[in-house]
């Protein structure tokens, strides 16, 4: 394919894309996107007014940068989500330390580097080490290897190793008795997921706040964790029974969200806060000054169109707190069902990962019934594994 000679006519230019599209799977039918792809009239309208503005540019979109802030207020509005503590500079900002970004992998990657800084800072300070000295220290960052394929961005692109610490194959979650062995003065922070896209469980980060202030005591560290609640974000605050996971823990610095999951906004939706600006989000805050005024920048990226704050702040406005309330019920609903009817399924699955056919059969069957299915390896401890498989 290579661009024309002379330009098309619209109608044709549309018809090559519909005919690429039209070749994709079905959207409605892809369970493993991650992404919500649903929209109301109004919203496919307010999300084309989105794309339209650049957000990066704050002094010519002033409105639309308070937009985001004002997104930012109610997220944390929402059923008290994450319940983050009232900054002090909050009437300096007009809003709590945090950004919009794309999707939760640039949250993430945010969030790394934050502690990172942050770290650095402190290691430096402890050993007598100066900046240059610091710089030749190879941080580590200790999380589950339930996580995301952002984290893998994180260790490659920002030059941090990876502490993976396999979870039981009962439970799927970071075990915080065994992060004492992983964390050592050259540790960054721990990641605790809640809601795995394997499975979506949660790891009790009320119990690795715990293990970590006897961890810091005893070692003279200064380890905090960062909730990556990429699909629990907006599922959590509206559960009933759940111990504190949130800024509620003394530990807990960020926290990370996909708006494009269960906050039902558009495709490149992400967000992230910070517990304060003073040694976290300020190490990496920008300053801009060449698009006509002065402002902060928190993302990778500068750039970006409007569209996933625009839409997410009509998802705000359209469910309110009732609303997503009432949809995550719902999920919770059907969740159960899925459990309860896989007690007993058509094709076995304890059966089928004994085999490296395992998958392909699945997927197989998946497609069959006009669904994709999301597939994927999870890597476990494995003498736990192969003993519990023994007495079973």
């Amino acid at each position: 394919m290579q661009i024309p000679d002379e330009g098309t006519a619209a109608r044709h230019c549309v018809r090559v894309v519909e005919d690429y599209h039209l070749l994709d799977f079905s959207e409605r039918l892809n369970t493993s996107s991650y992404v919500n792809v649903v929209f109301e009239p109004e919203e496919e309208k307010v999300a084309l007014m989105g794309l339209k503005v650049n957000l990066a540019d704050q002094t010519v979109y002033p409105e639309s940068f308070r937009m985001h802030n004002d997104t930012i207020n109610m997220i944390l509005g929402i059923a008290k989500a994450w319940h983050c503590p009232k900054p002090d500079d909050f009437d300096d900002y007009g809003c709590y330390a945090g950004a919009g970004t794309v999707g939760s992998t640039e949250a993430c990657l945010l969030a790394g580097l934050a502690l990172k800084f942050r770290w650095r800072k402190w290691y430096g300070q402890k050993f007598g080490k100066n900046e240059d000295e610091v710089r030749g220290v190879y941080p580590n960052l200790v999380i589950s290897t339930m996580f995301q394929a952002a984290w893998e961005k994180l260790f490659k692109y920002m030059d941090i190793q990876p502490r993976f610490v396999p979870p039981s194959y009962k439970t799927f979650t970071l075990d915080p008795a065994k992060i004492k062995d992983f964390i050592d003065e050259k540790t960054i922070g721990v990641v605790c997921i809640m809601g795995n896209h394997y499975g979506g469980q949660y790891d009790p980060v009320w119990e690795v706040d715990a293990m970590l202030e006897k961890i810091n005591a005893e070692k003279g560290l200064k380890v905090g964790i960062h909730v990556d609640a990429a699909s629990g974000g907006f599922i959590a605050p509206f559960q009933e029974g759940l111990p504190p996971w949130d800024f509620r823990l003394k530990n807990v610095l960020s926290i990370s969200a996909s708006g494009h999951k269960f906050g039902n906004s558009c495709c490149g939706t992400g967000w992230v806060i910070w517990r304060q600006r003073k040694g976290l989000s300020e190490h990496v805050a920008i300053s801009v000054s060449y698009l006509g005024g002065s402002a902060d920048s928190y993302t990778l990226n500068f750039s970006r169109p409007a569209q996933g704050v625009y839409v997410q702040f009509y998802k705000f406005l359209r469910l309110g707190k009732k609303g997503y309330a009432t949809q995550v019920a719902n999920q919770l609903a059907v969740a159960q069902y899925l459990r309860e009817s896989w007690d007993a399924p058509a094709v076995s699955v304890p059966a089928m990962r004994e085999t490296r056919f395992g998958a392909d059969v699945l997927g197989i069957f998946g497609r069959a019934n006009g669904c994709h299915l999301d597939l994927h390896s999870v890597e476990v401890d494995e003498a736990e594994s192969m003993a519990g498989r023994r007495r079973d």
